[in-house]
């Protein structure tokens, strides 16, 4: 649905600013987190859900893609996010609830809409910390959290999906996956981590797993709504696990895997975490791995340009080391 103003008598505290982020890259999304404020205020003050209530609004620190706020009143508390990006920003109503009728436990979906050309969410507030902050990766394997994330995602990749790549108007932005891994966005990635010398026949040959997964997914073209940021830093500690914040995308299971395996492998204990990951996941049963890490492969090629333009030596060099380790899974 779409913004429409009334008025209204609400009366609105600000509670702090946006925080903004201090890289280059993301100047863009920094000017647009500051444009959106006053239509915050006036959504707020002009909708009929606070209508004559106090309401104080507090900008949410993390987060660098999306303009999260709680908005809160005496007796209720909710969340706004609204994507900062203006192409591919309408998709995380459709997944959260496709995920929560599949019974896995996700915000719920109060509204959404459009604001100031910005697609919105209004969802419920979770009251919970997330698992990054009351375990260390240490205590997270101890406790076999890994595993038990491996097998939510697995129950989040059951619904089956149409396409591949961004959400387009709720639908996916390529109909055929080789037109998603061929597509403008995915060259103008290798061609800057080849320029850079980010990646190298050394940590696995690039055309080699292009092959690999266009033969694979011919045999297996299956679809999943995939969260394409799942880790501890988006998992609320609740019972069960909340997942939140999805980057929502269509493409193969395995994808959204070797996605999750790259940023696990950044962590400390990041092997020991991507085996308890994959048990979860595939619970014993067999696997591709030769299409597995031809997913990892792609998605360092999709993760190094912002790490590196963002300064992030440290985590392109850990998965450096884990794909020289684990080349020989595309050739064997």
């Amino acid at each position: 649905m779409k913004y429409e103003p009334e008025k209204n008598t609400s009366v609105i505290e600000l509670k702090n600013e946006p925080k903004l982020s201090e890289h280059e890259a993301d100047k863009i999304y920094n000017e647009r987190r500051i444009a959106l404020v006053p239509y915050i205020k006036d959504f707020v003050s002009k909708s009929e859900r606070w209508r004559g209530k106090d309401v104080s609004i507090t900008f949410v620190e993390r987060g660098v893609s999306s303009l999260v706020s709680i908005i809160e009143t005496g007796d209720e508390k909710v969340i706004l996010k609204i994507p900062l990006g203006l192409n591919f920003s309408d998709g995380e109503s459709i997944f959260l609830r496709t995920w929560e009728v599949s019974g896995v436990k996700v915000p719920h979906v109060i509204e959404d809409g459009v604001l100031n050309g910005h697609s919105y969410i209004l969802m419920e507030y979770i009251d919970a910390p997330r698992l990054e902050e009351i375990y260390t990766d240490e205590e997270s394997l101890q406790k076999n959290i890994p595993e038990e994330m491996g097998r939510i995602f697995h129950n989040m990749h059951k619904p089956v999906a149409e396409g591949y790549g961004r959400v387009m108007k709720g639908k996916a932005e390529y109909r055929e996956f080789k037109l998603w891994l061929n597509g403008s966005q995915m060259k103008t990635m290798i061609d800057f981590v080849e320029e850079k010398k980010l990646l190298t026949e050394e940590h696995g040959s690039l055309e080699l797993a292009r092959k690999i997964l266009l033969l694979f997914i011919k045999k297996e073209a299956k679809s999943s709504y995939c969260h394409e940021d799942f880790g501890a830093s988006n998992v609320f500690a609740t019972k069960p696990f909340t997942v939140f914040d999805p980057n929502p995308v269509f493409n193969h299971a395995y994808y959204d895997l070797g996605r999750s395996i790259v940023l696990a492998m950044t962590k400390d204990g990041g092997n020991r975490a991507v085996e308890q990951l994959i048990k979860g996941y595939f619970d014993g049963k067999p696997y591709n791995k030769k299409a597995l890490q031809s997913f990892i492969l792609i998605n360092a090629y999709m993760k190094f340009p912002y790490w590196y333009k963002t300064k992030r030596t440290k985590l392109i060099a850990k998965l450096q080391e884990y794909l020289i380790k684990t080349k020989h899974l595309l050739e064997d």
